[in-house]
């Protein structure tokens, strides 16, 4: 079967923008096209384009996926390359979600510690008022010293 590139936006949930861009950046490359060329996309195609979509979200440049790709065209003697590629890349995402995870974590805590502020009507962050502890004035005394 053969898809506009409209279906594969439907399909995919990719905008055709997108996958107009992509095509325009050589990431198709086995895409047909009829005489007005206009793209028809085959069923393998479009698993293509989810692969790129998922290379895109965990941080794959344009290059990178043009390097799969080339790799892909040679064939099973790239198998090792392209296997090597994309566990660099899990690494790299496995990496990256941590880093999020943790980032997470502070701002859930900071969440906390607001609530807890509203809780209790004070609120020790705030300059003006009289609620600031001793320690924050020290803080700030410190490190306007330090400047």
């Amino acid at each position: 079967m053969a898809y506009t590139i409209i279906e594969v936006e439907k399909l995919t949930a990719i905008s055709s923008h997108t996958l107009r861009f992509w095509a325009k950046k050589g990431l198709f490359p086995f895409v047909q096209k009829d005489s007005n060329q206009v793209k028809y996309f085959s069923n393998s195609d479009v698993e293509w384009a989810k692969l790129i979509e998922c290379m895109r979200v965990v941080g794959m440049s344009i290059e990178q996926i043009k390097e799969y790709i080339a790799l892909c065209q040679k064939g099973l003697v790239s198998a090792e390359q392209r296997r090597e590629m994309l566990c660099s890349q899990i690494d790299r995402t496995k990496e990256k979600i941590h880093s999020l995870t943790q980032a997470l974590s502070s701002l859930e805590d900071k969440v906390a510690y607001y609530d807890e502020m509203i809780a209790k009507s004070k609120d020790p962050l705030n300059p003006l008022t009289s609620e600031i502890p001793e320690r924050c004035w020290q803080r700030n005394r410190e490190s306007k010293e330090a400047k």
